[in-house]
């Protein structure tokens, strides 16, 4: 499911291409008239006029949604993680990925480390089987966390970084695994 609307998320940036061109052209052909599109005046089509909101309502309505996706993540990882508590795991560092779709928390007492998601679970690794990490830049204000394991079933683990979380992230990792 995570995929799908990763795939949704992405076609909807793509579209907002073309519907932002879309709307900047009714707007200037309509002459920035801002009494007709909240229906103040009737002095053109009012085609035009839904065309206008119709628009206007895919930048908001797919804003809203991916924010409520977002929360939707955010309520699940608390969850799975609030479960693990429950076993036993008592993360000291917690990284949650920009989307909040994947997560990473460290607990230092049982020297354990959560990953979220390796297949359609979260995975514990033992801190010694953390052969490295690393904090790439992608693109212009993105970042990503690689981790790089020894288990020969699932060699790497990354997530998509706040651009806000990156220092503090990695002064935690640093700390934790230069040791």
């Amino acid at each position: 499911m995570r995929l799908v609307w990763e795939l949704f998320r992405v076609a909807w940036a793509v579209g907002c291409l073309p519907v932002g061109a879309l709307l900047l052209v009714v707007v200037v052909f309509s002459g920035f008239n801002l009494p007709f599109f909240l229906g103040l005046t009737s002095s053109e089509d009012p085609a035009i006029r839904w065309l206008f909101w119709v628009l206007v309502l895919y930048f908001v309505g797919g804003g809203w949604m991916f924010s409520r996706i977002n929360q939707r993540y955010a309520e699940k990882l608390r969850r799975m993680v609030a479960g693990y508590q429950a076993e036993g795991f008592r993360p000291q560092v917690e990284v949650f990925a920009k989307i909040n779709d994947a997560y990473v928390g460290v607990d230092l007492q049982s020297q354990m480390l959560l990953a979220y998601p390796v297949g359609q679970d979260g995975h514990l690794f033992r801190l010694d089987e953390i052969r490295s990490w690393r904090i790439l830049p992608v693109g212009k204000s993105n970042h990503r966390l690689e981790l790089l394991t020894s288990d020969l079933a699932i060699p790497t683990f990354s997530l998509a970084l706040k651009t806000t979380d990156v220092t503090n992230t990695e002064a935690r990792l640093h700390s934790i695994f230069s040791t």
